[in-house]
């Protein structure tokens, strides 16, 4: 069929949901940010697994997945890629060697800069698209949202 004659798609009903909405978003702003960090040869999780090792060192595996919200068995596979590229380490704990503290490496703190920094460039981008009463009324709007997700898992 040819997409010239072709209407556009009624979403009328779906976009009174906010859920609906949200997700359209966070599918349009996620795939914004991962062209940026893609730049970097890095993928969002990896992205944000640097991130959270850099502010977080020795951090273990079971803390960073909760943080991200991300199981055991997806979170082992990307560690290990970022292992075996350089960018991160692991060591025993001093305290039970059993357990594995994640590091930043050198050449993990070389490439996170300039994908920060990219990431940092697309979130000014956004940012400049709503008022300053607009970011504050979104970003508690959002806390709220998020809250309500707390309170059922508690």
């Amino acid at each position: 069929m040819d997409s010239a004659l072709e209407s556009a798609v009624d979403q009328s009903r779906l976009l009174r949901f906010l859920g609906y909405r949200l997700t359209r978003t966070e599918i349009h702003i996620h795939k914004l940010f991962a062209h940026r960090v893609a730049e970097h040869d890095l993928k969002p999780s990896e992205f944000s697994i640097l991130i959270l090792l850099d502010a977080n060192p020795g951090i273990y595996l079971r803390q960073l997945g909760e943080t991200l919200d991300i199981s055991p068995s997806n979170l082992v596979p990307v560690v290990e890629r970022l292992v075996k590229r350089g960018l991160i380490e692991r060591h025993s704990d001093p305290r039970d060697r059993r357990l594995q503290q994640l590091h930043l490496t050198a050449q993990g703190q070389t490439l996170l800069l300039p994908a920060e920094e990219q990431v940092g460039k697309l979130e000014e981008e956004l940012e400049q698209i709503l008022t300053a009463a607009e970011r504050r009324h979104l970003f508690s709007a959002l806390d709220k949202l998020m809250a309500v997700q707390e309170s059922r898992e508690s």
